[in-house]
């Protein structure tokens, strides 16, 4: 069950039979005292009324509590107005003050009156509809983002649902000799899982499976510099994130260029060539849209989806099977500090040299280079940045920007002034860029590849 009725009464009741009293607990050491917030403290934001002719009025309050964790929010819905069905990314009460309503959370359905609530679960589609001739008055309550620093790393203890070998016979042209794949854990000011790929000979996708699917899929390839694959914290940890919000999230583990591959430095656009194929083949198994396949790519992962959404078609290999027969266009492309150029003086030098070498030719600039060969057949492109990234230049969204616009390409592009590079999810619940999942998906949304997940004032997102 994902929805619970709560009666205040029931609960009063509850408290006031007891029999025992308990001895006092013992003082935790993170005991925090209580604080008590007077009238005066609140501040009560009415925003513009909500609905073509002003249904519905909602209520912000705000006040100076320090370290608080929860927010509040109150709705004051009129005869015929609703909130209307949306995903929730995080546990929230509706509590009803006075009139009547119907909450629905996934095929649930309850009916509400004074004095009631209905405790809503992350991950649920839920709304609620005013019913009766009086207004309904209630109070959402939720935690407040970023109030426990993790906001964005969800379930953290979960692994892939499944991971599925990209090639059924090994990697083209065979496993250069000497060659052997291992992962290292690597140390980080969060004392959190972050795991890398060594030498991968064995690519692969991580399949992470919402929930309550939305149909869409995400090829999810985590950066390195195309020296390592960094599977956890570009890689799962994202995927945890938009698996909760209906997405079937694929991560990638791909073949580094500059280790004895024949393909060269084809070898990492093979592998995410495959990958589309494989997902697609996946569809009818996986209950996902074959129409509605993203990638998104991270640093030097940015580099290969903005390699796949411009070389989707470049004939790099023999077809292995049938599944070589499907489409590897994307159907979106979501570039995150993305690697762009692997020319002077704005390319990321070790992502470059590890591509093409030290000295690369003016033909293998060209090639690889993903301002060098965006097309007017490619999908919309989402670009975000840092402009203070110390390792990839900010001129990178930019050279990507330009190039897709200009090829006709229907593109966006988000700018952060700080942030630096390689954040991911980690550490960044309490700064502005806490909101670049928000914008990917509400982005995605108009772009056709999720389904609507916006939420609505009451949600604090």
């Amino acid at each position: 069950m994902r929805m619970i009725l709560l009666a205040a009464t029931t609960l009063l009741a509850a408290c006031t039979s007891a029999p025992h009293v308990p001895a006092t607990p013992p003082v935790p050491a993170s005991y925090r005292p209580m604080i008590v917030i007077s009238a005066s403290e609140v501040t009560r934001e009415e925003a513009p009324p909500h609905g073509s002719i002003g249904m519905s009025t909602a209520i912000r309050f705000s006040d100076q509590a320090p370290g608080r964790t929860m927010e509040f929010r109150g709705r004051i819905l009129y005869p015929g107005a609703a909130i209307g069905p949306h995903v929730i990314s995080h546990d929230e009460v509706y509590y009803v003050l006075s009139g009547t309503g119907r909450v629905t959370s996934d095929s649930e359905s309850a009916n509400l009156s004074g004095g009631m609530a209905a405790y809503l679960y992350a991950g649920a589609r839920v709304g609620i509809e005013q019913t009766g001739s009086e207004p309904l008055d209630l109070i959402i309550s939720y935690p407040l983002p970023g109030a426990t620093g993790t906001s964005l790393l969800v379930d953290m203890d979960r692994q892939p649902d499944e991971i599925v070998p990209l090639w059924p016979d090994g990697p083209p042209g065979g496993v250069p000799a000497g060659l052997e794949e291992h992962a290292v854990s690597r140390d980080n000011p969060w004392n959190l899982p972050d795991h890398a790929l060594h030498d991968v000979t064995a690519p692969a996708l991580s399949v992470f499976r919402p929930q309550r699917p939305d149909g869409s899929a995400i090829l999810l390839i985590p950066g390195g510099g195309y020296k390592w694959v960094v599977v956890e914290k570009e890689g799962h940890e994202g995927a945890r994130w938009f698996a909760r919000h209906g997405a079937t999230v694929y991560v990638l583990s791909y073949r580094l260029p500059h280790q004895g591959w024949s393909a060269g430095a084809d070898a990492p656009l093979q592998d995410a060539q495959r990958a589309m194929r494989l997902i697609r083949s996946r569809a009818s198994q996986d209950g996902i849209d074959p129409g509605r396949v993203g990638v998104m790519g991270f640093s030097a992962g940015g580099h290969l989806a903005g390699s796949l959404t411009n070389r989707f078609d470049a004939p790099i290999y023999v077809a292995a099977d049938s599944v070589d027969m499907l489409p590897a266009r994307p159907d979106a492309a979501m570039l995150i500090y993305p690697v762009i150029t692997l020319a002077q003086p704005f390319t990321h030098g070790s992502t470059s040299e590890n591509m093409i070498g030290t000295a690369p030719t003016a033909e293998q600039l060209a090639t690889f280079s993903v301002e060098r060969t965006a097309r007017a057949d490619g999908p919309p492109v989402f670009i975000l940045h840092a402009s203070d990234d110390p390792a990839v230049p900010v001129d990178n969204a930019l050279l990507a920007y330009d190039a897709f616009r200009k090829a006709g390409v229907p593109v966006t592009l988000h700018i952060f002034e700080r942030g630096g590079h390689g954040f991911g999810l980690r550490g960044i619940d309490s700064t502005s860029l806490a909101a670049w999942p928000r914008l990917v998906m509400d982005w995605g949304t108009d772009q056709g590849l999720f389904h609507s997940d916006r939420l609505g004032f009451c949600c604090g997102q």
